[in-house]
């Protein structure tokens, strides 16, 4: 925590004085990084069983447990706990062999050998990708040493240091290696994993070779960031600019002594968790202002003037700006933005785009009079670029968006760690009539709900089913969709599935590819309608995002077509039929402020799936209570991995409304832009 700004440490010492948004569930935290799965493996791969893991969680008690494991000649323990002075450190994994003590930390990041390093081309500096689990374990051998002097004076323990991390560059040789793991919640919301009977065995006949997680050597690695030997640590902005032993002294006495570490101020502050948010009712504090009015002299929270945080895309240098004290859009000129490229492409480009998001924001005319004869009010449309866009789409129309998952420990033999697993799509489908009126339909889905099955060739013939029927443009929002599809193709060259070559076919008709800078385009290529948004269309409401999920309702606010038609109840409706609201829905609603709802708002909460009230259901599904967006829905699928029939079936219904609505957004999109190209 220190290591990504040193005051950190200062907010979360007490969590009821300060605001912090990275107090979120545990489960949800765990699945993301499949942290619980990797880390039971581990303990398997190193035969160690309940009586060799400290489990208590009281500091003295497992200094001595851990001691006492010790005094073994050759042991492997599981959560040693180590203190010296006001330092203290949890080991994943000890592996002691005599006097030759390895420290094992394990983490469920991905790695690969072939194409990865842990240090740059010149060994000046470590892989900033994977900088904080290099410093964390060398401060654990740091700690360690000291430590096992004091346990055991009379003896020299080396100790070797490695990073045990899910290797992508192995195939599991096993089936069901992700299903040995189940995670589970107990009474009081905390999550633990549950081993199956035979986990064990299955794990010790798997060849040292084939395991997909293993120990990396990063001994040298550690003995280098203790000597303070690279070159990061010589910015003042990284670890105080005074080298490892004086960062971790400065830190430790502050930690226990409450001391407000000095820091300074840039455009990783922008993420700080320390924020209040504005509908926080609470009195906690607000260390994110706090560190602004301290370093900067400016309460970000107190005024109104758009900032250049809110600002996205690419070549914005916001560190640039902060340290000219440039903090607000009004305060950017030309030279700040440079053009990168010829102006010689169709719409808007990432230079226009950013002045026309400071001239709406600010309300400078000045910066918006090249704009405004594209402008309705706020909302800035390319009407030519549009109708010159769309002349080539072809009817029908189809919208399809894809869920999916990547977990540590592959569910399928001949699968690496982190492999895409696509277990849902939605289809919507819009036909036009012969009086040139047009037909909204959710056409299709799919979702795969048996539990540890590899549904991508499922998914893919289901695909395939619903898209195979004629030649109408496919729409995807952003290039997942087309990364997925060539996952799967990939994927299949590994089997022996009997359409095989229908399949792929099927793939390389619809997508594109870069292989040995040669450009592979499908006949059929998917259309990214967020790419036709970042061209023609812009609204305040956006900010600096193009996530459909605040596309949808700047939308819904720019269109009094889309207003009028969705404010009644037709979605649903045999007009436009629906593959699981079984009642007509109304989309649009409207908030105090007199602007549209974002419709992902008004997605019912899990626990309504199961007829529960939301207190009642607050332990088992806090982490999903709204599946209102992609990190959720990752979230509930992985749950129903684990979760008996009543659960996974209430889940897959919030699953299957979810990503309904997802392709519905995107229709919502179409239609706007069809409506006011054909006014």
């Amino acid at each position: 925590m220190s290591l990504e700004c040193p005051r950190r440490l200062y907010y979360a010492y007490d969590k009821d004085v300060y605001a912090n948004q990275d107090v979120d569930d545990e489960f949800l935290r765990s699945l993301a990084e499949g942290g619980f799965q990797v880390g039971e493996f581990a303990k398997l791969c190193y035969g160690i069983g309940a009586a060799n893991n400290v489990k208590t969680l009281e500091p003295a008690e497992a200094v001595r447990q851990t001691k006492e494991l010790l005094s073994q000649e050759d042991v492997n323990v599981a959560e040693a706990a180590f203190l010296v002075g006001n330092m203290f450190v949890r080991v994943d994994i000890i592996e002691k062999k005599g006097d030759v003590i390895n420290l094992i930390e394990v983490k469920a990041k991905s790695w690969n050998p072939l194409e990865d390093t842990f240090v740059s081309k010149n060994g000046k500096s470590t892989n900033k990708a994977i900088r904080p689990y290099l410093y964390d374990v060398a401060f654990q051998k740091y700690v360690l040493i000291q430590a096992l002097k004091e346990m055991f004076p009379e003896k020299n323990f080396k100790v070797n240091a490695f990073l045990m991390l899910a290797d992508k560059s192995r195939n599991a040789t096993v089936n069901g290696l992700n299903q040995l793991f189940k995670i589970k919640t107990d009474s009081k919301g905390k999550s633990y994993v549950e081993a199956a009977a035979n986990a064990a065995e299955v794990i010790s006949n798997i060849p040292v070779a084939d395991r997909v997680v293993r120990p990396f050597d990063v001994d040298d690695i550690c003995e280098r960031i203790i000597a303070g030997d690279y070159a990061e640590q010589q910015d003042p902005e990284f670890m105080l600019g005074g080298g490892f032993v004086k960062h971790v002294e400065i830190m430790s006495n502050d930690y226990c002594n409450h001391i407000k570490t000095d820091c300074v101020i840039g455009s990783k502050c922008f993420a700080c968790p320390f924020h209040r948010k504005t509908d926080d009712s609470s009195d906690k504090h607000d260390g994110y202002c706090e560190c602004w009015i301290e370093k900067a002299g400016f309460d970000p929270s107190a005024t109104t003037r758009p900032l250049i945080k809110d600002m996205s895309g690419q070549y914005i240098s916001k560190d640039k700006f902060v340290k000219e004290q440039k903090f607000y859009m009004e305060d950017l000129t030309d030279a700040d933005l440079k053009r990168h490229g010829d102006k010689n492409h169709c719409g808007l480009d990432h230079y226009e785009r950013k002045w026309l998001h400071i001239g709406v924001a600010t309300g400078n005319e000045e910066v918006l009079k090249d704009y405004r004869t594209k402008m309705n009010g706020d909302a800035y449309l390319d009407i030519a670029g549009l109708k010159d866009e769309m002349k080539n789409w072809e009817f029908p129309l189809h919208f399809i968006d894809f869920e999916t998952s990547a977990v540590a420990l592959p569910f399928y033999d001949k699968m690496r760690p982190y492999e895409q697993i696509a277990f849902q799509f939605s289809h919507h489908r819009v036909d036009r009539n012969d009086d040139g009126t047009y037909k909204v339909t959710h056409a299709g889905q799919f979702i795969n709900t048996a539990q540890g099955h590899f549904p991508n060739f499922d998914f893919i013939r289901a695909l395939k089913a619903e898209l195979d029927k004629d030649k109408g443009t496919i729409f995807r929002y952003s290039n997942h969709e087309n990364t997925i599809l060539r996952e799967i193709h990939r994927q299949l060259d590994a089997r022996n599935e009997p359409d095989k070559k229908e399949l792929q076919d099927f793939i390389d008709s619809i997508t594109h590819y870069e292989e040995d800078k040669e450009k592979y385009v499908g006949d059929r290529d998917m259309i990214d309608l967020a790419d036709v948004v970042l061209k023609y269309y812009f609204h305040p409401i956006m900010g600096g995002s193009y996530s459909i999920k605040v596309v949808l309702p700047s939308v819904l606010n720019s269109s009094e077509f889309i207003k009028s038609k969705y404010s009644q109840p037709i979605y649903g409706t045999p007009q436009m039929p629906s593959q699981n609201l079984s009642e007509a829905k109304v989309w649009i609603d409207y908030g105090e402020d007199g602007k549209v709802k974002n419709p992902y708002k008004l997605l019912p909460p899990i626990a309504s799936y199961l007829g529960l009230d939301a207190d009642l259901n607050e332990l088992e599904l806090k982490e999903t209570e709204s599946v209102a967006n992609g990190g959720a829905a990752l979230a509930a699928y992985a749950k129903m991995q684990f979760s008996d029939a009543a659960m996974s079936e209430a889940l897959e219904k919030a699953l299957l409304t979810y990503c309904e609505l997802d392709t519905l957004a995107m229709v919502f999109i179409w239609e706007y832009f069809h409506n006011e190209c054909n006014k």
